[in-house]
């Protein structure tokens, strides 16, 4: 793989490295360089491995060099290659939240729950096998806790609404904010038309909650932030239009799932109705509406990508965002209200 294909140079002595998930330009992790140490934040999957090494040589950067390892939250895409990454950098220390370190230093059963959903050879083929962490290379983040990288601080914020064992990383140095899904997710490739940006909320299961992610979002926003790095994918600037289009996106995704809910519950209450046929019926509904939604919002921005070529690139997505919303309406709103 050539040099560009793996990593490019964001400034501020960061580089964003495709992790090669599933297709290039789905997600990335980071890699920031601060006076001889460094600090990886996301980690891509086990299979990811090759290219952040890669990317570490092209950086005369030595796996000694790398002091910290910061996995925004246990999500297989974020963290799944942090205990082979600790293995090959034997001066890192593993920043995780509470929440999330007991699945990184036994990993059995995020692993196990992932395979099920996955089948066993495609989890192998996208992921691989998770490496336990030692829990004394453990350091739990605590909100606003700081990591030195060289005279460079790194402060780690919790930001509940996508997952409640998520944080982001604001970095100083740059003005910028290293938000995991936080920040939702913005593929450059769907940027291509003359309205603002196209930008949508991860309502991967099963923690999504939009009170606290509009919390959150608000809260970030009271940073001097002038430009956000996310894991799909990449750097971004002018956070402030970014942060307001997700605002609107996380209550159309949540009245979407109210909606579908209040439309199926009618259904759920007939004599002769097939609860499980009604819940697949349910999740196939709410993810075409999604995967409109997306085709609409992209339209009205005059995107130049087909729309069959957009359907190919968002489809995981809108399957995965239309589990995560019935389970946050099945736990949210009591059987036959309808929201």
């Amino acid at each position: 793989m050539s040099q560009s294909s793996v990593w490019h140079d964001c400034g501020y002595k960061i580089a964003c490295i495709d992790t090669g998930l599933f297709r290039d330009g789905l997600a990335a992790c980071y890699l920031i360089e601060h006076d001889g140490e460094a600090a990886l934040v996301d980690t891509g999957t086990r299979n990811s491995l090759p290219r952040i090494m890669q990317t570490l040589a092209d950086h005369n950067i030595s796996p000694e060099q790398v002091r910290w390892i910061m996995p925004t939250h246990v999500h297989l895409d974020h963290a799944g290659g942090a205990g082979a990454l600790m293995v090959e950098m034997p001066e890192a220390t593993l920043v995780v939240h509470e929440r999330g370190a007991r699945h990184m230093i036994t990993p059995e059963k995020l692993q196990a729950g992932s395979m099920a959903v996955y089948g066993e050879e495609a989890y192998d083929a996208a992921f691989g096998q998770l490496v336990p962490v030692p829990a004394q290379r453990v350091c739990i983040a605590a909100d606003g806790d700081s990591f030195d990288l060289g005279s460079r601080r790194l402060q780690t914020l919790n930001t509940a609404g996508h997952a409640r064992h998520h944080y982001v990383v604001w970095d100083e140095h740059s003005s910028g904010l290293f938000t995991g899904d936080t920040f939702g997710v913005s593929y450059p490739e769907l940027n291509t038309g003359r309205g603002s940006r196209f930008i949508f909320p991860p309502s991967t299961p099963v923690q999504f909650d939009p009170a606290a992610w509009h919390e959150s979002l608000n809260r970030l926003m009271t940073l001097p932030v002038e430009r956000v790095f996310l894991t799909h994918f990449g750097m971004h600037e002018d956070p402030a239009e970014l942060a307001a289009l997700l605002h609107e996106q996380i209550d159309v995704y949540a009245n979407l799932a109210r909606q579908i809910g209040a439309e199926f519950s009618r259904r759920l209450d007939e004599v002769d109705s097939d609860a499980e046929a009604l819940a697949d019926a349910m999740q196939r509904r709410l993810q075409s509406r999604l995967m409109q939604h997306s085709l609409d919002e992209l339209a009205a921005r005059q995107c130049t990508v087909p729309p069959s070529v957009i359907r190919q690139k968002l489809a995981g997505d809108m399957q995965l965002n239309a589990q995560g919303l019935l389970h946050w309406l099945a736990q949210s709103v009591p059987h036959g209200s309808g929201g």
